[in-house]
């Protein structure tokens, strides 16, 4: 299996016909130490309820209670009335004309939810114009969040296993893929009339962000493709970030302080 990872990562590498094209796909996180350790994401937890971040030997697990809202987004967190600055200006625009894809590994080994349209774990995908979705993972379900934040169109899905999902936009439909499989997919939503962070651009999150909800999650490599026009496919950038993470972690590594 890994030397097959390897291979696949090698051709997904060939796929790249120059530097320019390569770059256009951006490894959020590619599996070893904290996400926010790497140069795109940042980690925030509420000072209430309890929220753990534990580093694993392949990705990191974050554990919340539903007191609690903590997770990964590209943004810093301020406390308002200040407005959020992305942790890194090179972030690129997200067009829904042009399309882009979230795609990331995850497993939620356990969720709670004291409100049938609030979940534990969430992934929030906005793009330059504010408009996307946001996606709600119980252990057996996932469903969309309506602009009103009631649960809205779902699927049936074992949520425990460690899986690959890519979550594409692309013009006014979002689809989320695992595995290849198309699960669920329907209409991007405006949902800037909440304020933040939802009024913010070129936004994500994957994380715990209610204090209705808890969850134990396991993630691996986050990785983005801001244009679907551009090569390599989404699937391919992504064999090449896993393998490369788990070259680096066959050397010891060394977590900052």
């Amino acid at each position: 299996m890994r030397l097959s990872l390897i291979f696949f990562a090698f051709v997904g590498l060939l796929g790249c016909q120059s530097l320019h094209v390569c770059a256009d796909v951006i490894t959020l996180y590619d599996g070893t130490g904290r996400p926010s350790q790497q140069s795109w994401l940042t980690y925030f937890a509420l000072p209430l309820g309890s929220a753990t971040e534990t580093i694993l030997g392949t990705g990191v697990r974050l554990e919340t209670n539903a007191e609690t809202r903590a997770g990964y987004s590209n943004y810093l967190p301020v406390l308002p009335p200040a407005t959020p600055s992305l942790k890194n200006n090179s972030f690129p625009t997200l067009n829904r004309t042009d399309g882009f894809a979230l795609q990331f590994q995850v497993a939620i080994d356990s969720e709670s939810h004291l409100d049938n349209n609030r979940a534990g774990f969430s992934v929030i995908l906005l793009g330059s114009d504010q408009r996307g979705i946001e996606l709600g993972f119980w252990t057996d379900r996932i469903w969309a969040q309506e602009t009103d934040f009631v649960q809205s169109e779902g699927v049936a899905l074992d949520t425990t296993q460690l899986r690959t999902y890519e979550l594409r936009v692309l013009g006014e439909q979002y689809d989320l893929r695992e595995d290849g499989i198309s699960r669920l997919t329907g209409a991007v939503r405006n949902y800037s009339g909440f304020g933040v962070p939802y009024n913010l651009s070129n936004y994500l999150f994957l994380g715990d962000n209610t204090t209705s909800a808890g969850a134990n999650a396991r993630f691996g490599a986050i990785v983005l493709q801001p244009n679907l026009s551009s090569v390599p496919e989404p699937t391919s950038a992504f064999l090449v970030a896993v393998a490369f993470g788990w070259m680096a972690r066959r050397r010891p590594y060394r977590v900052k302080a």
